[in-house]
């Protein structure tokens, strides 16, 4: 287990086994608070997860070879526990691909196709949007940045904001809690290959986050529901460290990278709301990235594993995210 050895350099204690709390159920507080490298509090990773009562939202389909062309069966969308039990069809759209589900910070909606449809939690009643990926910590509106700039669309009216100019077109994927910063990824830039960037919501200069030490593709970026953390593609795994704009490069340098034999190529993870769990797919670490494969959950403190999606179905990139338990 040489990839815990990163975990001292955060000032994390070992992993011990302490007794059962009473409730593990999982709370939905805004503002979030989360503990990446809290202390597994059950052994078996999926009894854990039952006990949280976290449920996701996922986009999946048969596992079939991909035709001619690479295209793969139309997904559909699903609700699930995190222990993987109680799966439930939402879509049945055999000739429309759903994908790409998008929790609210508040945990009372999710988009889905991009921010194309919202659905509210608790009802599942859904309605065209013709919103963005990305939400506003008060949960109002969607962000994205366009051509023209940073634009903000009001969930409940339609109404979009006059566009903030910005010094480069970037396809932002997460906003931080406190409103304040976009994270993304830029490809050939200030001489690195791949990038993770960020900048103020209120536009303003790009800032480049250090590189992982391996020094190969990174991408995907998101951060915690705190906003103390942020985990990406990097390493030919998923790693994990503070986000912290104060510093000179945007965190302290110290990376953990999960283990790249359960995490495969690719995982593009979602964080539970607790910090403790992150939702990601699971993409053979040799071949193609563009392959779908099921769908995982791993626990950041010791990198144990499990399987979301049923046996013989699968997803990709951020076909998932996490949803309150009911």
């Amino acid at each position: 287990m040489r990839w815990l050895l990163p975990l001292l350099a955060l000032g994390v204690g070992a992993v011990a086994w302490g007794e059962e709390a009473p409730s593990l159920r999982a709370t939905w507080a805004v503002p979030a608070h989360c503990d990446p490298f809290g202390t597994p509090r059950v052994k078996d990773l999926k009894e854990e997860l039952r006990q949280t009562g976290y449920r996701l939202v996922i986009a999946i389909h048969p596992e079939k070879p991909p035709g001619p062309k690479g295209e793969y069966p139309p997904r559909d969308l699903y609700l699930i526990n995190a222990d993987g039990s109680g799966l439930k069809q939402l879509t049945n759209t055999p000739d429309k691909d759903e994908r790409t589900p998008r929790t609210s910070p508040d945990g009372s909606m999710f988009t889905y196709n991009y921010g194309d449809f919202v659905v509210d939690a608790k009802t599942l009643k859904t309605r065209p949007l013709d919103g963005y990926y990305v939400w506003t910590p008060d949960s109002r509106r969607t962000v994205a940045c366009e051509k023209r700039g940073i634009v903000y669309k009001d969930v409940e009216t339609g109404k979009a904001t006059e566009p903030i100019k910005v010094e480069r077109r970037v396809s932002v994927v997460d906003l931080s809690p406190d409103g304040k910063w976009f994270i993304f990824e830029i490809r050939d830039y200030l001489g690195c290959k791949y990038t993770i960037d960020f900048m103020a919501a209120e536009g303003g200069p790009i800032r480049k986050l250090p590189n992982h030490p391996e020094k190969k593709g990174e991408c995907h970026p998101a951060f915690s529901p705190d906003g103390q953390w942020m985990c990406w593609n990097a390493g030919n795994s998923l790693a994990v460290r503070r986000f912290d704009p104060s510093l000179p490069d945007g965190t302290d340098g110290k990376i953990v990278t999960l283990p790249p034999e359960a995490m495969g190529q690719d995982p593009c993870g979602r964080w539970s709301h607790c910090g403790r769990y992150i939702a990601y797919v699971k993409i053979p670490p040799k071949g193609s990235w563009r392959v779908h494969s099921p769908l995982c959950i791993v626990r950041v403190a010791d990198g144990a594993t499990v399987t979301l999606s049923p046996p013989g179905w699968v997803g990709h990139h951020w076909d998932y995210d996490w949803l309150p338990p009911e």
